[in-house]
């Protein structure tokens, strides 16, 4: 058995960035996380769609010139979601760049995504296979979607906690599913956000529970929990946690020195975390966007916001805005509207 990080800071918190880091940021970032032995770093994003931020990329030799020298154990990652990344765009893998690829999907991707897999794989990549949101499956349509995967074998499948509403009963449930019915050569993975304070509390239970199994398992983090909204677990609590109760060796003064130089200084103008309008999308089941939004066109409370969101069915709160214009938001201004009316 087995346990590995994957540190998102790079990307996950490329979002508080505009996918535009500071090259520094970028260089400074993966040689510390490299140096400290975490397991599988994250580069940034695959896009068919390339318009000149520093951490999108065409493919993985576009992701080349932000690598450390020196690599020593650690693994780099090149992310894309399926719908915004083509696999005829990716490169073969010629062994100077990623050879993880992290193929992100929604439930009605499933199939071209499991059909990105086969072509990722025959292009020489090992993917970790992430689809989004896993309490919104039902236990028939997750029992589906592993028995498609297990006929693919991606190296990973991953638990993903994509709006932060998951509770450790839901991620004791889903574990145990999945370890039951997935092919044990296959790690399971789980990427959380903090909207409800239990990131870490999750990773560390999937933990205990993969050691129970004999499971092989890789939990997600970043640096000081940086991430869009409420961020992610922290990958220096994970690590500590793990070098404490799981035999890890990873450098804890390496991670501390790369967040006293790299984020420190950016806290004072890049907000995330836990707050009021997180633990409402957390508790809400809802995307981020609505908090967004509803902070910079109405004068919501946090009250309000909670039970606006809450008047909306849940395929509305979940989905992905384009932007922060009116129009991407029409439904969440019009459950607005109507509260307000009935509150007058």
């Amino acid at each position: 058995m087995s346990i590995q990080i994957t540190d998102c800071t790079i990307r996950d918190g490329g979002y508080l960035l505009k996918k535009n880091s500071d090259p520094e940021f970028i260089r400074g970032i993966m040689k510390g996380l490299a140096e400290a032995g975490i397991d599988f770093v994250e580069t940034g994003f695959l896009q068919t769609n390339v318009t000149g931020e520093t951490l999108v990329y065409a493919d993985s030799v576009d992701a080349r010139r932000f690598l450390p020298e020196n690599r020593g154990r650690t693994q780099f990652l090149g992310f894309c979601d399926n719908s915004r990344y083509s696999p005829d765009k990716l490169d073969p893998y010629d062994g100077k760049s990623f050879q993880w690829l992290r193929i992100s999907f929604a439930k009605h991707e499933i199939d071209d995504a499991l059909a990105f897999c086969r072509k990722a794989q025959e292009k020489g990549y090992t993917v970790q296979f992430n689809p989004m949101d896993a309490i919104s499956y039902t236990d028939s349509e997750r029992a589906a979607l592993i028995e498609k995967a297990n006929k693919v074998k991606p190296g990973s499948m991953s638990i993903v906690d994509t709006f932060g509403a998951m509770y450790l009963e839901d991620l004791i449930h889903i574990f145990q599913q999945m370890d039951r019915l997935l092919d044990k050569d296959i790690k399971i993975g789980l990427h959380s956000h903090d909207n409800l304070g239990l990131s870490t509390a999750l990773a560390e239970t999937m933990i205990m529970l993969a050691k129970e199994s004999g499971r092989d398992v890789i939990v997600d983090g970043s640096l000081f929990g940086m991430g869009r909204g409420a961020g992610n677990a922290s990958t220096e609590l994970l690590a500590a946690y793990i070098n404490e109760h799981h035999g890890g060796n990873y450098n804890i003064p390496a991670l501390l020195d790369t967040i006293q130089t790299y984020l420190d200084p950016i806290r004072a103008h890049v907000h995330w975390g836990y707050d009021l309008p997180m633990f409402v999308c957390g508790a809400d089941h809802a995307h981020v966007d609505n908090a967004y939004y509803l902070q910079k066109n109405t004068d919501c409370t946090a009250r309000e916001m909670y039970e606006v969101i809450r008047t909306m069915p849940t395929s509305q709160r979940t989905r992905y805005g384009t932007g922060y214009s009116k129009t991407d938001f029409t439904n969440l201004q019009a459950a607005y509207d109507r509260y307000k009316a009935e509150e007058n």
